[in-house]
């Protein structure tokens, strides 16, 4: 009688293990179910969004001002840490302006995938539109930049580092850097897009050679492929915004669709998509110009 007992026990709790593993598999399949159904109606809703943003324009879109950031601080934090000196440390509260000004204007912050439909001539965008780009993976860029972007409905890509993000989230430090772990940057797809600025190759040699320039063939291929495959990338950014025929050729051939340099200016259908430019915007580019800039009247 207690052999019995005991079977009947065991036989219940592997029953129950049985059922919690099928009421588990099942859970994860309706929350991908239901991701996929929400995903497609906020894909649907830009694009009526879109739709009309273009019905009240006046004019369209000729020429597109791919803004480039990289890490945001609080003031205080900038003044506090030494921070002032780095050109590519912007304060949070000119961030917040910048984004403030493109809202209450009208601005639409197109997508990566958006931007080379209209580049393929397959959309039309308002003549205000912009895209908002950060390179390097940044933990401060989902800090401080996602809720502000989120508050405005924006979007924007992150180009990111892979060996820096494949690996646990750090805690965030003011007075250094972390990285958005990937394996955390789900929490922000929302606003945030993911794309490639290499593997490991955003570095230099022992002589001061950058790595994507100097690298042989076969490591660079490698790194560009691990990239692709760890972010699902489509797109690219330039470590250092240096590449020659060989780089876009590589990128050609692990299967980049557009890739951005660091050069100033606008992104027209006549360009090449692997020599597409940004406008870094710096602690140096002063609120009259980033509205130049937006405007496309800067020079």
């Amino acid at each position: 009688m207690k052999k019995l007992k005991i079977i009947f026990l065991i036989t219940i709790i592997l029953l129950g293990q049985t059922i919690g593993i099928a009421y588990a598999e099942n859970n994860i399949e309706n929350l991908e179910e239901k991701y996929q159904l929400l995903h497609e109606e906020n894909k649907r809703l830009r694009n009526e969004i879109l739709k009309l943003k273009n019905q009240i324009s006046e004019k369209k879109a000729e020429k597109i001002p791919v803004l480039l950031y990289h890490h945001i601080l609080k003031q205080e934090d900038i003044d506090k840490y030494n921070w002032s000196e780095n050109n590519s440390v912007l304060s949070l509260e000119t961030f917040e302006e910048q984004m403030n000004y493109l809202y209450e204007n009208g601005f639409y912050t197109a997508t990566l995938d958006e931007l080379q439909s209209f580049l393929n001539g397959e959309i039309t965008f308002p003549e205000k539109t912009v895209v908002i780009t950060f390179d390097d993976g940044y933990l401060s860029n989902a800090l401080y930049a996602y809720p502000i972007m989120k508050k405005y409905n924006f979007r924007g890509t992150i180009f990111m580092l892979g060996y820096r993000v494949d690996d646990i989230q750090a805690s965030f430090n003011p007075s250094s850097t972390q990285s958005l772990s990937i394996h955390e940057a789900y929490k922000y797809e929302d606003v945030f897009d993911y794309e490639s600025h290499t593997y490991k190759l955003h570095d230099v040699d022992k002589n001061g050679n950058k790595l994507l320039l100097a690298s042989d063939k076969k490591t660079i291929i490698n790194d560009l492929t691990m990239s692709k495959n760890l972010l699902n990338a489509k797109y690219f950014s330039y470590p250092y915004g240096v590449y020659d025929e060989n780089t876009i050729k590589y990128l050609k051939d692990t299967g980049y669709e557009m890739a951005f340099t660091i050069k100033p200016g606008y992104v027209t259908k006549d360009l090449n998509k692997y020599e597409l430019p940004r406008f870094s915007i710096s602690p140096q580019v002063p609120f009259s110009r980033f509205k130049r800039i937006v405007n496309g009247i800067y020079e």
